[in-house]
């Protein structure tokens, strides 16, 4: 089945429901769906687009994205969404960054709403291609026949989210993407009786694929937020499955600890979990203790531990590689000892994702399942071979989900989608065939011949009382002297800092010189998905540029 096989026969009585502040929830079946996008493919050839070009999309209303992003397949062109401006600081800032992605992937054209499209405009300039195009309001567009030009050799460009770097754009084919949606219904055992929830980003990969396309393709029914509906009010997004009856969704571990950290008992009275059976946890280290949390102020109203699906992916390979098969329930193992490439890992204890679990921090890790329909995963050494069932090392990803490379400027960015399949970047190991993910390769020290990632550091922070979920950030690495523990905290007062340090040293030894800073609420820089960007961290703290109030250790000199 190919991603637009849907617009063939669009359904009256299934489609997506968006919600809007003033009139609440609004339902439009996919076959308006189809005409919206049909108009919006009218307009984009109407402008010149010619087969194959990629068009970025700077469209800050969801209801608006997605008929956009299906003319734009409609048209036979390629889609590339771009991240909305919440998550920079300044207008200023936002159009360089558009104007670096739009230089990057050739962009014939910048669809923007009103909005944005002047901020497209100043883009297209600075990049020297492309033309903005302001996209109407959908009404006013003529009536347009559904059409489906030959598919361009990119069905996406797909850039990722920076959390390791300079942006680059995955080149999804229509193939990739194709295989990637139907590994995901295959693995989820999807039907025309789900429906979907989401607050997810519809620039990022989770959001795009997982939810937005994966819904449409088998046009079931799917209520979409945007992440700032979900951060003011997480309950909305516990209505669409306790009042309204949705059974799927995906979040972050960050989603399901905000939630259960907001939402009051009392305020589910009502409310019935029972059909919801899918709660996919992904893109971030998972917390134990906030999928425990979760689960004890849903399960009065009929939530169970096993809904939790936890998986892996990355956009490399369009987005699903793992995940633990829906109703099993997913597997925690505590692990003892350092984690060495090669050597294999010690486990001590196991328990059930979504249950009390004792001790919990750094030392637990969560199954993220076993490999999707069509997917293949290894875990390799430093040279690229491949090492036993238990063996910690590098994750390599095989499939037809795999994309074709990056699209960058950069010579060589590439080199990770080797012959052998795709170099993630991500360690961790297989138990038993499902995969378990430590944290990044780049984002680790390797102290006295172990390995400490930043993710385990920065979970056993959180458990100090004072540093909330999501709040704090660590970033690793080597100076000329010395190896360095670099860490912001969003919290007030410094009551947390003894227990704080004590953590550091214990995660690491005497050797790592510890850096620890309070910063602002909003001080942490992240990503557009919202992860922390450790490699500027780390760059900051070099040349002396972070600010923050300096609690423990030191900061080099500023440079001049």
């Amino acid at each position: 089945m190919r991603v637009l096989d849907w617009a063939d026969n669009p359904s009256a009585d299934r489609g997506i429901h968006f919600f809007q502040n003033d009139q609440g929830w609004i339902f439009r079946p996919y076959s308006e769906l189809a005409g919206q996008a049909a108009a919006v493919a009218a307009l984009l050839i109407e402008e010149g687009a010619a087969p194959g070009d990629v068009v970025s999309l700077l469209i800050s209303e969801v209801e608006d994205f997605v008929p956009a992003f299906l003319g734009v397949m409609m048209a036979g062109l390629t889609p590339s969404p771009i991240a909305s401006p919440v998550t920079f600081q300044g207008v200023g800032q936002y159009a360089v960054h558009v104007a670096e992605l739009v230089k990057t992937a050739g962009s014939a054209l910048l669809l923007a709403d009103a909005d944005l499209v002047e901020v497209a405009a100043q883009a297209a300039l600075a990049a020297g291609r492309g033309r903005a195009v302001a996209l109407p309001p959908l009404a006013s567009l003529p009536a347009a026949e559904v059409l489906r030009r030959a598919e361009p050799e990119l069905a996406l460009l797909q850039f990722t989210s920076g959390s390791s770097g300079v942006p680059k754009g995955v080149k999804v084919s229509p193939e990739n993407l194709a295989e990637n949606v139907a590994a995901i219904h295959g693995w989820l055992g999807i039907t025309p009786e789900d429906s979907v929830s989401s607050w997810l980003p519809m620039y990022h990969d989770m959001g795009l694929v997982g939810t937005f396309l994966g819904s449409v393709v088998a046009q079931i029914d799917l209520w979409l937020l945007t992440p700032l509906e979900f951060i003011r009010s997480p309950l909305r997004w516990l209505e669409t499955h306790g009042s309204y009856g949705a059974t799927v969704t995906t979040a972050p571990n960050f989603g399901y600890a905000y939630t259960a950290r907001r939402v009051r008992p009392e305020q589910l009275s009502g409310m019935d979990f029972s059909r919801w059976r899918v709660a996919m946890n992904g893109a971030e280290r998972i917390v134990p203790r906030a999928a425990a949390d979760f689960a004890a102020l849903l399960g009065p109203q009929g939530f169970r531990p096993e809904v939790f699906a936890p998986c892996y992916g990355l956009a490399e390979s369009t987005l699903a590689v793992t995940g633990v098969r829906p109703g099993s329930g997913a597997r925690a193992v505590r692990l003892t000892g350092g984690l060495r490439i090669g050597a294999p890992v010690t486990v001590t204890e196991q328990g059930v994702l979504g249950t009390a679990l004792e001790e919990d921090g750094p030392a637990w890790l969560t199954s993220c399942g076993a490999p999707v329909p069509g997917a293949t995963v290894e875990i390799v050494d430093e040279d690229g071979g491949a090492l036993p069932d238990g063996a910690f090392g590098e994750i390599r990803v095989r499939g037809a989900s795999v994309a074709l490379g990056y699209q960058s400027l950069q010579t060589g960015a590439s080199a990770n989608f080797t012959a052998d399949g795709l170099r993630t970047g991500d360690s961790g190991f297989l138990l038993d065939g499902e995969l378990y993910v430590v944290g990044r390769v780049g984002d680790s020290l390797k102290v006295r011949g172990r390995k400490v990632h930043a993710e385990d550091v920065e979970a056993a922070l959180t458990a100090v009382p004072g540093i909330p979920v999501g709040r704090c950030a660590v970033a690793l690495g080597a100076g000329e002297d010395s190896l360095h523990a670099v860490v912001l905290i969003e919290a007030a007062g410094d009551q947390w800092l003894e227990p704080a340090t004590a953590v550091l040293r214990s995660a690491t030894d005497e050797t790592v010189k510890a850096t620890v800073l309070r910063v602002q609420r909003g001080g942490i820089p992240r990503t557009s998905s919202g992860k922390p960007r450790r490699r500027l961290i780390w760059r900051q703290y070099q040349d002396g540029e972070l600010v923050g109030d300096l609690l423990h250790g030191e900061l080099p000199t500023a440079v001049a």
